[in-house]
Parts: C-alpha cells; structure tokens; sequence
C-alpha cells in the first residue's frame, strides 16, 4: 500500500516508495541483547554461603549460653576415674526461616517471536531478562527483607546512624572502621 505523505501546502501526496525513516526501520543492523536499566551487577549472592535446605525450612540450631556441670575432659589410659557428666543443650525454640518463592509470568506472542527472531531469539532473550529480574528480587529480599534481610539481622553494634538523609562517604568510612 502507498504511502501517503503531507507535503509543505498540506495536501496529501502519495508516496510510491518506502520512506527513508521505514526503510531504516526494516534494514538490518547491528543489534544488542535486550537490556533492562533496573538490573544490576550481582555481587552480594557471591559473598554469602549458600546450604542446600530441604523441605523448605532453615533452622538456627544455637547453643543455650550456659552448660550445665563442669566442661572437662579427662584422658587417662591408666586410671579409671568416673568422668563427669555434661550436655550440650540447645535453645527449645531456635529461629526458623521458610523459605518463599518469587515468580513471574512470561508472555511472549508467536508473532514477536516469530517475525523478529533474528538475529537475536525473543523467546531466549525474554527468559533471560525474566530470570535476571528474578535473581534482582532474590537480592533485594536478602538484603531487606524484615524476615530474613541483613538490614533487619545487622548487629546493633554495627549500626551507624547517618548524619542527615541518605549514607555519605563519611557514614560508609565510619561503617568500615567498625569492622
């Protein structure tokens, strides 16, 4: 179908070409891999140690503080003397986190993926940004999550406050020198 086109004396002018901005638009170029502004390096996931949790529960076994009797240890091949008795006793209600699940949607229709396929593959790419989304939401729950986040679990002596508004350098130098 022609194009039609407003020339300068508002009357419609019909075009029996393709345009320099549609031809532009149907050429093919160099592409990048879809990107999304909102995802970021993940550094924090690599740092921490990772426990393969089975049936969805974590539990912090703690020591109580306290041991009752006496917490020696005898070795003495030759003499038999009765040792004392001790145990280790455990806090009767040890914290537990459930662990919860992020999930999403994908919704990709066959015409994308199928008439823009090249040279990059929509499907793929679209799981791709989905799963970095997803592994964006697993770092930013671990981080402050009023659960389990560290913001929530940091150690009051490890608190600073800041000086006004967001974080400084000064807050972030006088954060370090705790360490």
């Amino acid at each position: 179908m022609p194009d039609k086109e407003e020339s300068k004396d508002s009357t419609p002018q019909v075009r029996h070409t393709l345009g320099e901005l549609a031809a532009r638009q149907l050429a093919v170029t160099t592409k990048t891999v879809p990107m999304m502004e909102q995802i970021t390096p993940r550094w924090l996931v690599t740092f921490l140690s990772w426990v393969p949790v089975e049936a969805g529960m974590y539990r912090v076994n703690k020591v109580k503080p306290t041991l009752p009797g006496t917490r020696t240890v005898e070795c003495s091949p030759d003499e038999e003397i009765e040792l004392p008795e001790i145990f280790v006793d455990y806090e009767e209600k040890p914290r537990e986190y459930t662990l919860s699940a992020v999930t999403t949607t994908l919704d990709v229709h066959t015409r994308v993926s199928d008439l823009y396929r090249s040279p990059h593959d929509q499907i793929k790419e679209q799981l791709r940004l989905t799963i970095e989304k997803i592994k964006e939401r697993q770092e930013r729950e671990l981080v402050i999550n009023k659960d389990y986040g560290l913001l929530s679990n940091v150690a009051s002596g490890m608190r600073v406050k800041t000086r006004s508004g967001a974080p400084t350098p000064d807050d972030l130098d006088e954060l370090i020198a705790k360490v």
